[in-house]
């Protein structure tokens, strides 16, 4: 039995050393930049998802179907122009901002 339990420390400190290891490796990925063909896979994916969402929050603007206030509009349109904003930020800058939370 005494050998069962060092077989089980053994294996539980080899695996956490690999997991080390292998977050290691996952950082040193993250940290490699990625070749233009993936920027293009992606933005191709996320910008028409985007417009798409904005399409959503325009038909919102149907005063037959919801109500509103001017104020709650200038709020949306505040945070989406932010929100833009940011995105142009950082593509000058390289780098990102803090999120934040859109409430009414």
């Amino acid at each position: 039995m005494a050998t069962n339990k060092n077989t089980s420390k053994n294996t539980a400190k080899n695996t956490a050393k690999g997991d080390k290891t292998m977050a290691t490796k996952s950082n040193e990925k993250k940290a490699q930049k990625t070749d233009p063909k993936k920027f293009a896979e992606l933005a191709n994916i996320r910008v028409p998802k985007a417009l798409r969402i904005l399409k959503s929050i325009s038909t919102l603007s149907d005063k037959e179907r919801y109500e509103y206030t001017d104020e709650q509009t200038v709020a949306i349109l505040t945070a989406l122009k932010n929100a833009v904003d940011e995105v142009a930020q950082c593509f000058e800058n390289g780098g990102k901002k803090d999120e934040e939370t859109f409430r009414i």
